[in-house]
């Protein structure tokens, strides 16, 4: 009984010659803005990183922060800042840049804190409802009969 072999990630069987391991596949949300050429390059990264800005932002609103938390919560700032940026298009970060453009060194108040991470979380939020608003268009797209567009996708 000659059974076929499972399919690997190239679609080849697994385990015969030539079969290849496949690179795993980027996407880029391309944002519908007509001034710039602003895109996503990382959608799943902000996808995580709004749900740690939505979670730090609890954390805040307690009623009394220790010392040591605030500390914990400036560094965590400082890196969810910094993967996003890395998710973006030079466009989209300057943007970014320009939201929270202050000094890194500076030790902020509870509620200094506070504004910074609510005004991050908006600008995500948008950021997140924009790439959900492109998936959505682009799975329209695709789901009607005819010619079907083109994923453009890099490994």
């Amino acid at each position: 009984m000659g059974g076929t072999k499972p399919a690997g990630p190239a679609g080849q069987p697994e385990g015969e010659p030539g079969a290849e391991a496949a690179a795993p596949l980027r996407v880029a949300v391309v944002l519908d803005r007509p001034a710039d050429a602003s895109r996503v390059d990382a959608p799943d990264r902000v996808l995580r990183i709004w749900a740690m800005l939505r979670n730090a932002d609890d954390e805040l609103h307690q009623v009394s922060l220790r010392p040591e938390m605030m500390a914990r919560l400036q560094r965590q700032f400082g890196a969810l800042t910094a993967e996003l940026e890395r998710s973006l298009s030079p466009a989209l970060a300057g943007e970014l840049h320009r939201i929270i453009d202050r000094d890194k060194d500076t030790e902020l108040t509870a509620d200094e804190l506070r504004v910074e991470y609510a005004t991050l979380l908006a600008w995500t939020i948008g950021l997140v409802i924009e790439i959900l608003t492109q998936l959505e268009a682009a799975s329209a797209k695709i789901a009607q009969p005819g010619p079907r567009p083109q994923l453009v996708t890099s490994q």
